[in-house]
């Protein structure tokens, strides 16, 4: 397909004629509505801009693209067409142009022009009490929620890689063991690890555990689709751990709401014919009576929430959870915690910041009635909540800007992480005081870093555009500590210029200063590690307030990510460089892998205005936003056990410049084995194998070789190894991070 879209691309730039003109932009068209059909709407979105490339002024084409790119996420594109669209029909053919126009530019966090569109539905609105009158106010209401700003009940933590990629990751909930269970809707990558246009994209359920050095490589929880088509998603265990439930969606997206245990077969749910698109179980009990919600259409409007008594595989005397959750619209994800006694969804409808936002109410009967949890919603769609209010830990699943993607800012979903306060201390546990320094006890290096990154992300903050300001630069001589030593002497003009200097005082404290004493206390913790040889990675994403355009801020991340890599080369009298040059005798690597940048919106609140200085750099909102995070502490095995899968990790390597590492290997079987060679799935990586078989229980070494060509960018690249007498090769996959 992409290659007859080139052919058909360079026919109309050759001027073929106007009967190949035409007849281009209808195979555009029929492509792009056949694609729209199968609700592949990216694709869609793509095949009409073919035919607007040809056509520019048709308003069909220009309605049709603005839908594709709404329900594809598209939101800056979405804006634009459907502004033209409504600029030239004014309502006549298309009235739902301008409340688009709103929705998405709630979406994309343009609040003064959103609030402008929706009084002017409200205004062409004759009919005061319609949905479309209700669904104004309520979208007014939310640009008054993002004025007002969040209150801080949560902070938010995007999960990193391997559990969130560039497909769209959702659904997480913890289960027994305290394994993190989840969806994936995933399709194939080229080499250059982007998402590859295609019809077999498939959802499956994983799961992942944490460990001292970050998430665990995911493990699909569930077979590939079976003879039937059938795939799962949205899978919860009970407390107990003794029964799951889950969507069963078959080939042609029926879905059906099922359950099982660890030994027993899939049943599908009975007492839900009333409602044959069931999905998004959520089991609890409530005053000890067993109870599922989920969510399905009917109700109040489109889908809503519903729940009915649970009687293991099945359920009965069915109710809709009533006008004060569901709505014209559309009520989605529902769960339940015991301990505050709340129901979690996600609306479209209510008051919110755009696209579906989080809100809870008490349940049954709450007398404070509905609450929008500002704290964890974004411009975008934030869905699936679930809170323990035990241990005032939860998970969200959202597109907001930062999510990976590789078809767009807010493309794809991906998971995310919050925490809060916690209702009530958690039974059998043991409470312990905080403590900043490490326990005397606590000899072992690697235990440290262990303990470190129970506590990470690591924030560390920077005044407005530092270091190198108004340049657009990647690279900085400063290192880390200078910066924050010039930042901290700003700290009397930021407590100046804010009316609550409380507010202020305790960012300073308990996050900035906090933040700095924490990277002292990393440093020392890297130290006797990488003199016992260790290889470590630390990951690091940058973030920026929203005060210059993402292009800057991109540059300006990188900035500040360098200074922290200045900082470590230079810090204990340069004790560390030697380990960051991979030039140590004993082997130790110390590595920093730049991350995909974070969010570019900040927090509801924070003004992009370079005229309101109090708001757009001085404000607490503001400083909190100009930071990077140390998001994972990485320590590699000192060799790698040869099975048929195995994964090095070459950490941050630069375009343009080659680079040779060292990979000891291990032989854990039981024969000796004879490595043939090793054939590259790029020419940016080869790899010299042991001229003679290693024994058993014996070590090699391999030499992989990069060669600096390729994109910058996270890079993922395979390589078969032919090892004589297996009839499968081994597969080495390498990681690595490449920079300009």
């Amino acid at each position: 397909m992409k290659r007859l879209v080139r052919y058909l691309l360079l026919l109309i730039g050759s001027g073929t004629g106007i009967t190949l003109h035409a007849q281009s932009v209808e195979q555009w068209t029929a492509w792009g509505d056949a694609a729209f059909a199968k609700e592949e709407y990216y694709g869609a979105s793509r095949f009409y801009a073919g035919a607007l490339a040809l056509e520019p002024g048709r308003m069909s084409l220009q309605w049709k693209q603005a839908e594709a790119a709404r329900l594809s996420n598209q939101y800056p594109l979405a804006i634009e067409l459907y502004a033209r669209v409504y600029q030239k029909d004014a309502g006549r053919s298309h009235p739902e142009a301008l409340r688009w126009l709103g929705e998405m530019q709630l979406c994309d966090g343009r609040y003064d022009d959103a609030r402008t569109t929706w009084n002017k539905v409200l205004q062409k609105e004759k009919d005061k009490g319609s949905v479309i009158a209700i669904r104004a106010r309520n979208a007014i209401a939310g640009c008054d929620l993002a004025a007002a700003g969040s209150d801080g009940t949560f902070q938010v933590e995007h999960l990193p890689a391997p559990v969130n990629t560039n497909d769209s990751e959702f659904g997480a909930r913890t289960g027994p063991d305290s394994v993190l269970w989840f969806s994936s809707l995933r399709g194939a990558l080229n080499d250059d690890g982007e998402v590859q246009d295609t019809t077999a994209y498939r959802i499956g359920i994983f799961s992942s555990r944490p460990t001292p050095q970050g998430w665990e490589e995911p493990i699909s929880g569930s077979t590939p689709p079976d003879a039937m088509g059938h795939s799962n998603a949205n899978l919860m265990w009970t407390r107990d751990g003794e029964r799951m439930y889950f969507t069963r969606v078959d080939v042609d997206g029926t879905k059906h709401i099922a359950m099982r245990t660890s030994n027993s077969p899939t049943q599908l749910l009975t007492g839900l014919e009333a409602h044959p698109d069931a999905t998004q179980p959520w089991a609890t009990s409530i005053d000890d009576r067993p109870v599922l919600f989920f969510a399905a259409q009917g109700g109040e409007g489109g889908m809503d929430i519903w729940y009915g008594e649970l009687k293991i595989d099945g359920v009965s005397n069915i109710r809709n959870a009533g006008p004060q959750v569901n709505t014209p619209g559309n009520e989605v994800s529902p769960s339940f915690d015991p301990a505050t006694r709340a129901l979690w969804f996600s609306s479209d409808f209510h008051a919110g910041l755009g696209g579906y936002d989080v809100f809870r109410i008490g349940w049954p009967d709450d007398p404070h009635g509905l609450q929008n949890v500002l704290a964890l919603n974004s411009p975008a769609n934030d869905l699936y909540p679930v809170f323990d209010g035990v241990t005032g830990k939860g998970w969200l699943t959202s597109n907001r800007k930062g999510s990976f993607a590789a078809k767009g800012e807010t493309c794809c979903n991906d998971i995310y992480s919050f925490h809060g306060m916690a209702t009530a201390p958690e039974p059998d546990t043991v409470l312990l005081a905080a403590s900043d320094t490490i326990s005397p006890v606590e000899q072992d290096p690697r235990s440290i870093l262990a303990r470190l990154q129970g506590e990470f992300p690591l924030k560390l903050y920077f005044h407005n555009d530092e270091p190198e300001p108004r340049t657009r630069l990647n690279s900085t001589r400063q290192t880390y500590g200078a910066t924050y030593e010039a930042y901290r002497r700003l700290f009397p003009v930021y407590r100046q210029e804010n009316d609550d200097p409380a507010a202020i005082d305790a960012f300073i404290q308990d996050e900035a200063e906090r933040g700095r004493r924490k990277l002292d206390e990393l440093v020392q913790a890297l130290i006797p590690a990488l003199e016992q040889g260790e290889r470590i990675t630390l990951d690091v994403r940058g973030h920026a307030s929203p005060l210059a355009l993402n292009d800057y801020n991109q540059h300006l991340s990188r900035r500040r990510i360098e200074s922290l890599r200045n900082h470590l080369y230079d810090v204990e009298n340069g004790g560390l460089k030697t380990y960051m040059d991979s030039t140590a005798t004993n082997g130790g690597v110390l590595r920093l892998r730049v991350l995909p940048f974070g969010e570019e919106r900040a927090v509801a609140g924070v003004s992009d205005d370079i005229n309101d200085l109090k708001r757009s750099v001085y404000s607490p909102e503001a400083a909190r936003e100009r930071r990077i995070e140390v998001e994972r502490i990485h320590v590699e095995e000192a060799t790698i056990p040869i099975t048929l899968a195995m994964d090095f990790d070459m950490g941050t390597v630069r375009r343009g410049e080659p680079r040779s590492f060292e990979i000891p290997v291990r032989n854990e079987g039981s024969e000796a084995l004879r490595i043939l060679n090793g054939i590259t799935s790029c020419d940016c990586v080869s790899i010299e194998v042991p001229k003679d078989a290693i024994a058993i229980g014996n070590e090699g070494t391999f030499i992989l070789h990069y060669t600096g060509r390729t994109r910058p960018g996270p890079l993922e690249r395979t390589i078969n190894l032919e090892v004589e007498g297996s009839a499968a090769p081994y597969v080495l996959t390498i990681h690595g991070n490449v920079i300009e």
